[in-house]
């Protein structure tokens, strides 16, 4: 991963913030509760596009390494 050891160690602490369940992965509901939580004022369609634009390998949860690649392309 291109990150630097403290931008990773964020991202991680923002990804392990996310993941409710402490799984490993973040769950289309954690998805909308960070959302909700961003404020961002999105309706479920536009979550579900947004989870399954991160979510690449399509197995209904987003991984950390999927996370970082997200972060990537921002």
């Amino acid at each position: 991963m291109p990150h630097d050891p403290q931008r990773r160690e964020e991202l991680q602490a923002s990804f392990d913030y996310n993941d409710r369940d402490r799984d490993g992965r973040i769950t289309l509901e954690e998805f909308k509760t960070m959302l909700d939580e961003l404020e961002a004022g999105v309706d479920d369609e536009v979550a579900i596009i947004g989870f399954t634009t991160v979510d690449a390998n399509a197995d209904g949860a987003i991984e950390f390494v999927e996370f970082l690649d997200w972060w990537d392309q921002q």
